[in-house]
């Protein structure tokens, strides 16, 4: 039985690394191509308004015919919903564009990955349980290679709301991945993340309301940055943006959050700013220098050293049980 049950779980950990990894790489090359849509006169605010109303329509059909059990809600599961759509889909998004908006784009995306340290410290003192001084270190180098890649010294400005946006951030950040490993408690995936868009579409809504949406943008078509990139239409843009750059990711971070936890999720999660530099070669012709290059590397390593904790924590509690007769 031991012999079957470690490369069982060494295969859960790698698919739930896996699928992280691409849902970041998702993330990031959605990004880039947001900003032919921004650049074409959509604003971030009614673009993150569009993308969640428009994921929040792709689940519902899909809940709609796959599992109609998952349009129920429970009994006290409603405060719950509310807050996993609102934190999830609103204000990680909004503080981040205000976040950015004040700092510059390294330090305010550092700020933003202090979220495995919220995460680590909450499961060390808010739930009284050991954190492997290997996650630490993995937590130290991610933030180091964070700090290479995203060259914070560069044209650094201190602002008091920044720095307090972007520490919020973290922490909100922190509280989505919490809440995503917890809701898979009681709930799937899919309905999870339809119920979450759902309480986001609303809450934007009301912030911005439909009638106001600059609907024409939709027709036009995007500036090519760079001859590798042709001009796409918007509509055409932002149709990636629900399907591949918000379901499919969202999905996949609650499939790895499943798998191996907020704490290395989190870890792994670093790798979105990479993920993103590398995109930019190919569709913003923008290179990396030889510091963001090794920054990089230093940010690998700590993913792996994050994805080895557990295992070797794991050995460390097997060998502390006592022998059986």
């Amino acid at each position: 039985m031991t012999t079957r049950s470690a490369p069982t779980g060494r295969k859960v950990d790698a698919i739930g690394v896996i699928m992280y990894l691409c849902a970041g790489f998702l993330f990031a090359l959605n990004g880039s191509i947001a900003k032919l849509a921004i650049a074409a006169g959509l604003d971030p605010a009614h673009l993150t308004q569009l993308r969640n109303g428009g994921a929040m329509v792709v689940l519902v059909i899909v809940v709609l015919f796959t599992n109609r059990s998952g349009f129920r809600i429970r009994r006290g599961e409603l405060p719950f919903l509310l807050a996993y759509g609102v934190i999830a889909f609103v204000l990680v998004q909004f503080l981040y564009f205000f976040t950015i908006s004040r700092l510059p784009l390294g330090l305010g995306t550092l700020l933003a990955f202090l979220a495995p340290v919220v995460v680590a410290l909450w499961v060390r003192f808010g739930k009284k349980q050991p954190v492997s001084n290997r996650l630490w270190l993995a937590i130290a180098l991610t933030l180091i290679g964070l700090a290479l890649v995203s060259q914070i010294w560069r044209g650094f400005a201190f602002d008091i709301l920044g720095v307090l946006a972007g520490l919020s951030l973290a922490v909100v950040l922190a509280l989505y991945w919490l809440l995503g490993e917890a809701g898979q408690a009681k709930r799937d995936g899919v309905s999870l993340t339809m119920w979450g868009f759902i309480f986001a579409t609303a809450t934007w809504t009301i912030v911005l309301p439909w009638w106001s949406f600059p609907w024409a943008v939709l027709g036009e078509m995007s500036t090519s940055e760079t001859t590798q990139v042709p001009a796409l239409p918007i509509w055409g843009i932002m149709l990636w943006g629900v399907l591949l750059g918000t379901v499919v990711p969202f999905l996949l971070v609650l499939g790895s959050l499943r798998r191996i936890g907020a704490q290395r999720a989190g870890i792994v999660a670093t790798t979105e700013p990479l993920w993103a530099g590398l995109i930019a070669i190919f569709v913003l012709g923008e290179m990396l220098t030889w510091v963001q290059a090794l920054g990089g590397c230093v940010v690998v390593s700590g993913v792996v050293l994050a994805e080895t904790s557990r295992r070797v924590s794991a050995s460390e509690e097997a060998r502390s049980l006592p022998s059986p007769v």
